[in-house]
C-alpha cells in the first residue's frame, strides 16, 4: 500500500551562525507545507511530518524510506513523460527552437529531462539499497495520477512541459537557500497561490534518523552545508520526541544484504546515473545526502544539482533561448494529462500501443523489484531485461504515442498511461514469481499479436515483428525456471534486445551493418564490442553520444552470448 497521509506540526528553532537558513531569502514566510515557514535572526520555524505514531527509530526509518521511494517512483515517471512530450527539431523552423529541441544533442531540453529522470531511478534504487540494509523488503509503490497527497511536492501528474509545470519543478526542487527565483515561484503557483511544497525534509529526517547522536553534532557527512541542516531539523524533531527515538542503534544495519542491494555497476549510465551500495551507518549517511543535494533535498550541489539544470531550462543559458511562455511558439506535442485508456485515448490503434506500453510497464516494475529480491546467474539477466524495457520497449512505445492520434480531438496525440499493474508487488516464492513474469510476457505476446492482427500496417511493422520474436524467446526461458535447465543466452531473447531501433537504423545507414540478423551480429561480434566499450565522449562509440554508453551488464550479457558460441 502507499505510504499514509501526515499530518503536520510548526517548531521554532535557535539557527546557528552557520546555519544555512540564514540565507534564506527565497521562501521568507511560504504558506503550507514548505520545510521552512519564517526565520528571524536568530530564531526559524520548520515544519515537520507528525512521526509519534511511529515511535522506534526503525519504525520512523522504514515510513520515511518507503514515503521516499513513493516520490522518487513519482517523480520519475512524471519527467519522463513531460520529456516525451516535446517536438524534435524538424517539427520547428526556427534555429534557436531547433537547438533546444535537437534530440541529437546532448544538451537540448530532452536529454536534459530524460537526464533527471534517469537520476531519479539511481535514487530510487539507492532507497531500495537503505530498505534491504535494514532488512525491509524493496517498494516500488507510488500514487496513480494526478496524486493526492500533501506530502508530494504538488500534486504530481502527467503533463505536457510548459512554462507553468517546468516552474513547479524549479520550486520542488529548489534547495532553502535558493535566492532569485520569486518569479518563478509566482508562475508555479499560479493565480489560485497553490503552495509547491519541499520535498526535502524527507532526506533531511532520514539524514537524522540515520546518524547517532554523537554524529549530529560532529557532522562528518562529507557536507558542512548538509551537516547544519539536519542539526537545525534535528532541534526540531526533538521537541516532537526523545533524542532516542530518533537515531537507529547499531544493531539495525542488515550486513548481510550487499549481493541482493542493487550494484552501482549495473545502473551506471555514461557515469550519470549514480546508486550507492551500502554496508553501515556512514555509507547509508553518505548516499541520503548525495540524493538529497542532487535533487529533493533542502541543499544542493550546484550546478548539476536538479533545480539548476530544470532552472536553466527556464531561463536559458549560453547558447540557449528560455523556455516560451503561454501564447508564443509551442515546443510539445498536444498530449493529454493523466491520460486513460477509453477516456482520453480512443483511436482504436492508438488505444491498442497504449495497452501495450502499460504491459511493458507492469513487466519492468516486475523485473526490478525481482532484481531486488535475488543474487546470483538470474540476475545479470535481469539487468539486461530492465534495460531493455527502459530504453527499447516502453521508453520507445510511449515516445511513439506522442506521434499517434488520441481520438476525438483533431490533431490530438496521445501518450503512455503508465497506469500502475494491479498487481505490483511480486510474490514470495521464487517460482511464483516467475509465474507472474510468465503470464504478463503472454499477455504482450497476445497484444502483439493482437495489434498485427487489427491493423495491415501493425502487421508489417518491424518493430512490433522482433518484439514478438524476442517475448516468444523470453517466454520459452521463463518456462523453464520452474526445472533445472541451465541458464543459456539467446540472439532473440537477450541480444537483439540491446539494439533500439534507432540504433538498427543508424548502423544500417552508417556502415551497412544490419543487427536484426543473427549471422551479421555473430561475425561483427568483436567490433561490436570494442564500439560499445569505447570511451564515453568518443564519437565512434556505440550508441553514438549524446546516448547512453551500454551498463557493464550489458556488455557483460554480450561477451556471455559471445563465450557460449552465439547461441541463436
Amino acid at each position: 500500500m502507499p505510504a499514509p497521509e501526515f499530518s503536520w506540526i510548526k517548531y521554532e528553532v535557535e539557527v546557528s551562525s552557520d546555519s544555512p537558513l540564514r540565507e534564506l531569502t527565497a521562501f521568507p514566510s511560504p504558506s503550507g507545507l514548505a520545510l521552512v515557514d519564517a526565520v528571524t535572526t536568530d530564531t526559524a520555524t520548520i515544519q515537520l511530518p507528525d512521526l509519534r505514531a511511529w515511535s522506534s527509530p526503525s519504525d520512523k526509518a522504514e515510513i520515511l524510506l518507503e514515503t521516499a521511494a513513493e516520490i522518487e517512483h513519482a517523480l520519475m515517471v512524471q519527467y519522463l513523460y513531460a520529456a516525451y512530450s516535446l517536438k524534435s527539431g524538424e517539427e520547428v523552423s526556427n534555429p534557436d527552437e531547433q537547438a533546444v529541441l535537437d534530440q541529437e544533442s546532448g544538451d537540448s531540453w530532452y536529454h536534459v529531462l530524460l537526464g533527471i529522470a534517469r537520476e531519479e531511478m539511481g535514487h530510487l534504487m539507492t532507497v531500495q539499497n537503505l530498505l534491504l540494509l535494514l532488512g525491509l523488503p524493496p517498494n516500488l509503490e507510488r500514487e496513480d495520477f494526478p496524486t493526492r497527497k500533501q506530502l508530494y511536492p504538488f500534486p504530481l501528474q502527467l503533463e505536457r512541459l510548459t512554462q507553468t509545470s517546468l516552474a513547479k519543478y524549479v520550486v520542488a526542487e529548489a534547495p532553502i537557500d535558493a535566492t532569485d527565483i520569486d518569479g518563478i515561484i509566482k508562475m508555479a503557483q499560479g493565480a489560485a497561490g497553490t503552495t509547491i511544497n519541499h520535498v526535502g525534509i524527507i532526506y533531511g529526517l532520514l539524514g537524522l534518523v540515520f546518524a547517532t547522536e554523537e554524529n549530529v553534532q560532529a557532522g562528518g557527512s562529507g557536507s558542512t552545508h548538509w551537516d547544519e541542516m539536519v542539526r537545525d531539523i534535528a532541534r526540531a524533531a526533538y521537541q516532537q520526541a526523545p533524542q532516542a527515538d530518533w537515531h537507529l542503534p547499531e544493531g539495525a544495519f542488515n550486513s548481510n544484504t550487499p549481493e541482493q542491494q542493487a550494484d552501482p555497476s549495473d545502473w551506471e549510465n555514461g557515469g550519470q546515473l549514480r546508486v550507492h551500495k551500502l554496508t553501515d551507518r556512514l555509507s547509508a549517511r553518505q548516499a541520503i545526502r548525495d540524493i538529497g543535494e542532487q535533487g529533493e533535498g533542502p541543499t544542493n550541489q550546484g550546478a548539476q544539482s536538479h533545480f539548476e539544470r530544470f532552472r536553466s531550462i527556464y531561463r536559458g543559458r549560453e547558447g540557449f533561448i528560455p523556455f516560451p511562455a503561454a501564447g508564443k511558439w509551442t515546443p510539445t506535442r498536444e498530449v493529454p494529462t493523466n491520460p486513460k485508456l477509453g477516456i482520453d485515448i480512443v483511436e482504436p490503434r492508438t488505444k491498442r500501443w497504449a495497452e501495450l506500453a502499460d504491459i511493458r510497464y507492469a513487466l519492468l516494475l516486475g523485473f526490478v523489484e525481482h532484481y531486488l529480491l535475488t543474487s546470483g546467474g538470474n540476475r545479470n539477466l535481469l539487468t539486461g531485461w530492465i534495460f531493455t524495457e527502459m530504453r527499447s520497449r516502453l521508453g520507445f512505445i510511449a515516445r511513439r504515442l506522442t506521434t499517434m492520434p488520441r481520438g476525438g480531438v483533431e490533431g490530438a496525440v496521445a501518450g503512455a498511461p503508465f497506469s500502475l499493474p494491479a498487481r505490483l508487488h511480486l510474490p514470495g516464492a521464487e517460482t511464483a514469481r516467475w509465474t507472474l513474469h510468465k503470464e504478463r510476457t503472454e499477455a504482450a505476446i497476445a497484444k502483439i499479436e493482437e495489434m498485427r492482427a487489427a491493423d495491415e500496417g501493425d502487421k508489417t511493422e518491424a518493430y512490433l515483428n522482433h518484439l514478438l520474436a524476442s517475448d516468444k524467446s523470453r517466454l520459452a526461458f521463463i518456462m523453464t525456471r520452474t526445472g533445472t535447465k541451465e541458464t543459456t543466452t539467446s540472439f532473440v531473447r537477450d541480444i537483439l534486445p540491446l539494439f533500439r531501433p534507432k540504433d538498427i537504423q543508424h548502423m544500417i545507414e552508417m556502415v551497412d551493418l544490419n543487427l536484426t540478423e543473427y549471422e551479421v551480429v555473430k561475425s561483427k561480434a568483436d567490433k561490436i564490442l570494442n564500439l560499445v566499450q569505447r570511451p564515453l565522449e568518443s564519437p565512434k562509440r556505440m550508441p553514438p553520444p549524446p546516448d547512453e554508453k551500454w551498463t557493464q551488464a550489458q556488455v557483460d550479457l554480450f561477451m556471455k552470448w559471445r563465450d557460449e558460441e552465439f547461441p541463436n
